[in-house]
């Protein structure tokens, strides 16, 4: 297979993952908090409806039937148990590398990257498809952990290169617009669930837009968007536990009718910690890209390649000098053939011998 074939064929496996991470994150989104959370959840094709004595119930309106509740389980767990705990050290062990040297560790990153789209796509799958008896946190937080393992491998391979460059740039344009989304109770615009997503989407757009036109400029910006925001969300969970970012999150994704009593009765309030937290996380973006671009000289691949384009134009040779900056410099015809030359001559004289 041609190089430029074998790049199209991975770009296109890229664009598959987008589709179905946009996708995913069209059908889940959902609000509830804040004054207009009643008129937007009764607008919802299953509303909550109050019985004679009191209590809340989902009924579904074409059959009449009432829906089973139960707890929104998101694998979080409560207070400082064992799958908090989990969360806790992920989000720290993947957030600091990205956010202080992104654009140095080139594989590492790649695997974070698809190892952190494919955690949040088995999350939010099974948020929001099991039913009112839920799964166990610690179920759910293992089978993430899972994901994240199988994902970062693939990043790490020669395969998984392209992918994970162009993923880290769309999710660290979706992380920020998820902070944003997330500042007011309720989201952003409680009246309109689909605006904010379509805020999130245009985000993740832009950063496709960027590794395509600046590979440098997207891998340092993806790096210190999506670091910043795991690294925030740790420390939130230290704060706040699972009332604060880690909540903000469930109320964007969770759109399970069989948990809609419990998001209902609970709603989304972030406290001012979190809003700070958040806030604190954006404006570390520009900061931690421009010191990674400062501090990292070398390309991140050992390409030089402005673009995303230009990887399917530079050799790929293993016959490279190492120069003194750290870059790797391919030898041009020339030079690969004098080298032959003289290999070919050191042996023959060899023999001779």
């Amino acid at each position: 297979m041609a190089p430029s074939s074998f790049y199209l064929l991975r770009l296109t496996l890229s664009l598959c993952v987008l589709f179905t991470a946009v996708t995913t994150a069209t059908c889940v989104p959902r609000s509830h908090s804040s004054p207009d959370l009643s008129a937007a959840i009764l607008k919802r094709h299953f509303p909550i409806k109050t019985a004679d004595n009191g209590s809340l119930y989902v009924q579904d309106p074409s059959t009449n039937q009432t829906v089973e509740q139960g707890r929104a389980s998101d694998g979080a767990g409560y207070g400082f148990d064992a799958p908090a705990i989990i969360w806790l050290a992920w989000s720290f062990a993947v957030g600091i590398p990205l956010v202080l040297a992104g654009i140095r560790l080139s594989r590492i990153t790649t695997g974070a990257s698809i190892g952190l789209t494919c955690v949040l796509l088995v999350w939010a799958s099974f948020v929001n498809t099991v039913n009112a008896e839920g799964i166990g946190d610690p179920v759910i937080a293992g089978l993430c952990m899972g994901a994240f393992g199988v994902g970062f491998t693939i990043g790490v391979l020669n395969i998984g290169r392209v992918a994970g460059i162009t993923l880290l740039a769309i999710m660290g344009g979706m992380s920020i617009g998820v902070r944003i989304i997330l500042f007011r109770p309720g989201l952003l615009i409680p009246s309109l669930l689909y605006a904010n997503w379509l805020i999130i989407t245009v985000l993740g757009i832009g950063g496709f837009v960027l590794v395509l036109l600046r590979q440098r400029a997207a891998i340092t910006g993806g790096s210190a968007a999506v670091g910043s925001l795991l690294v925030g969300l740790g420390i939130d969970l230290i704060i706040n536990q699972q009332d604060g970012l880690s909540m903000g999150l469930r109320f964007l994704f969770d759109r399970n009718n069989s948990h809609l009593v419990d998001l209902f009765t609970r709603q989304y309030h972030p406290p001012i910690t979190t809003e700070i937290i958040m806030a604190v996380s954006l404006a570390a973006i520009p900061l931690f890209a421009y010191l990674q671009h400062y501090i990292f000289k070398q390309p991140f691949s050992r390409i030089r390649s402005d673009s995303l384009f230009s990887i399917r134009d530079t050799p790929r040779s293993s016959n490279s000098s190492t120069r003194g900056t750290g870059e790797t410099a391919t030898l041009r015809p020339e030079e690969v053939l004098e080298k032959a030359e003289k290999g070919s001559y050191a042996s023959s004289s060899k023999g001779r011998k």
